[in-house]
């Protein structure tokens, strides 16, 4: 199955916080971006959001090489699962997974 570009980013970005152990309004407090837009991007109701607002998560989470790359291609509608050497396609792959499931 598929997942649309959006639905890939939102669990990507949910998973890397919940890593992280940040709340949304942690998050929203270290990046600068409101609590509405963190939680727009996690449930994939934004689509296509600015660079910047990737860049200051990005920086927020601690997000550096492979993960990076794959997070910004996430962000841009590339398939993370596309990504071999992402550091968390694995874990992306196993929340899908768990979500078919259930």
């Amino acid at each position: 199955m598929h997942h649309r570009p959006a639905e890939e980013l939102a669990s990507l970005l949910r998973l890397l916080r919940e890593q992280a152990g940040m709340t949304q309004e942690e998050l929203s407090f270290s990046s600068g971006l409101s609590i509405r837009t963190i939680s727009d991007l996690e449930r994939g109701r934004t689509t296509t959001p600015q660079r910047r607002s990737i860049a200051l998560l990005a920086d927020a989470l601690c997000i550096e090489g492979d993960s990076l790359e794959h997070f910004r291609q996430a962000a841009r509608g590339r398939s993370v699962a596309q990504c071999p050497s992402c550091s968390a396609r694995l874990q992306l792959d196993e929340l899908i997974g768990q979500k078919r499931s259930a």
